[in-house]
Order: structure tokens, then sequence, then C-alpha cells
């Protein structure tokens, strides 16, 4: 008599798990994907749900830029004297800081966006680390008010503020910085040679058709960020931190039309 072959057994899925794939699947960024994705790119709600999903398939190399990042807040965290996350997001970064800068050093971590939508997010991200971050829901103008600061941060946020406002606020970020403080740049740029922007640009579509983004979520992206994304030249962006008063600025990193600058007071 044959013996049937012994199926091996399937072990229930969990409710835990089933939550968790099905979280994982609703923070798939598939905004564009659709006939009725958005014309103007903005940071609501539906953007804030899969943000982190966003940047992961479309920034090259970001965990190693935050990576990066992370080290260079650490060099610079100064008791008592604050680290400031402009355009904070979703509080990636932020989580990253608190749990790398020991919480003897006392350095308050600050996160500003104008989103409310990113805002709450972050809030739901670092709900355990409520006593050591502080989140702020502004608009970084003239209005806005910084502490004493040992580092100042700014991920891809830049870019989204009108060009006729960088240079007051980045010398507002210079006045801010105590002696040895530091401004950690990341940003996309552009070619300082015109042949070069088109080339530039397909191999980051490239990057994002390896990540799954199709040709058609790409090119609707990017039609939605005329106007709204500006990025400068790269020896245009170096020249406004260095005139709002930072003599001693670097780049320490760089990914075709992506560059991270270091900038110290």
């Amino acid at each position: 008599m044959p013996i049937s072959p012994r199926l091996p057994s399937i072990r229930p899925t969990t409710r835990r798990e089933r939550i968790k794939r099905n979280e994982a699947t609703k923070s798939k960024d598939k905004i564009f994907l659709d006939q009725d994705s958005p014309t103007k790119f903005e940071f609501n709600s539906d953007v804030a749900r899969v943000f982190d999903d966003m940047l992961e398939r479309s920034v090259p190399l970001y965990r190693e830029c935050q990576d990066l990042t992370v080290n260079w807040c650490k060099s610079l965290a100064t008791p008592d004297k604050c680290i400031y996350d402009l355009g904070c997001s979703t509080g990636t970064l932020l989580l990253r800081l608190a749990k790398s800068i020991p919480i003897t050093q006392s350095v308050p971590l600050i996160g500003v966006d104008n989103s409310a939508a990113m805002i709450s997010k972050a809030r739901k991200k670092l709900n355990e680390l409520s006593n050591s971050v502080n989140l702020i829901e502004a608009n970084i103008d003239d209005s806005f008010l910084f502490n004493d600061s040992c580092a100042i941060v700014m991920n891809y946020t830049l870019q989204f503020i009108p060009t006729k406002n960088r240079a007051p606020l980045l010398k507002k970020i210079y006045k801010s910085l105590i002696p040895g403080g530091g401004f950690i740049l990341n940003e996309k740029v552009l070619s300082e040679n015109e042949l070069l922007n088109d080339t530039f640009a397909e191999m980051h579509h490239d990057f994002k058709q390896g990540h799954g983004y199709s040709k058609m979520e790409i090119s609707k992206k990017r039609d939605a960020l005329e106007n709204v994304l500006i990025p400068l030249k790269l020896s245009k962006t170096m020249a406004l931190v260095r005139d709002a008063g930072f003599n001693n600025v670097d780049i320490f990193f760089k990914w075709n039309n992506f560059a991270g600058l270091i900038a110290l007071k």
C-alpha cells in the first residue's frame, strides 16, 4: 500500500501578523498610480501615510545619508543645546537621534513641520519618546524663533522653500547656532553642466523603476512637483550657505543630483 507523502503543516496567520501585513499594504506609495492622482504635490494626509515608503523608493541611498546625518549630529551634540530637524515629516530622523544620543547629554530634540498630517504621523512614531522630543507644527518663516542650537538639519526641505526666502532662512539658521555648531543640509540639486542634467534625471528615473515605480507614476509625480520642488545648482546652494555666514562648508555626500552639505559655524 503506497504511503502518502506527509504535507508540511501550515501555521495559521495570527491577527497581529494580518494587521502588520495590512498596514504594510496600506502604507505602500500608490498615490500616482491611478487616473485620480493629484496634479499638484502636497504634504497632506495621503502623502503622510505613505511618505516613509516614498522616501525609501525615491531618494537614492536615503538610509546611508541618514546614517551620515545622525553621525554628524552625534559629533555636534552639546548638553542643553538643541538639535532641530526642520521639515521633520514623519519623525524618522528624530527617532534615530533619540536612540543614538545618550540621554545623559540632555540634548533637546525639536522637529518642525508645517504639515499637520506629518506632525500627527510623527507623534505616533515618537509616542514612547515624548519626553525627549518636541514636535512643532509651524512655518519656518520670519516669525519662527529658534532656541540656541548645536545642530540644525534640513533633509530635502530647503528645495520646497520659495527661492527668495532661502537666503533669509539660512542667515537665521546661522545666527541660531552656537559657535562650533553645524548645519546639515541634504538636498536635490541641479548639475553644473546642462548636458548632465538629463542624464542625472534618467538615472534617477531608473532608480525609481528599480524600486517598483512605473513610468506613468514617475511622470505624473514629476509633473505634480513642477514649481513645488525647485532645486538649484550645488554651487548656488553652497554660495547661499556661505553668504549666510558659514566659512567651513563641504560636501559629505553626493549621488548624481542629490547632495549632502555640512556647514560649521
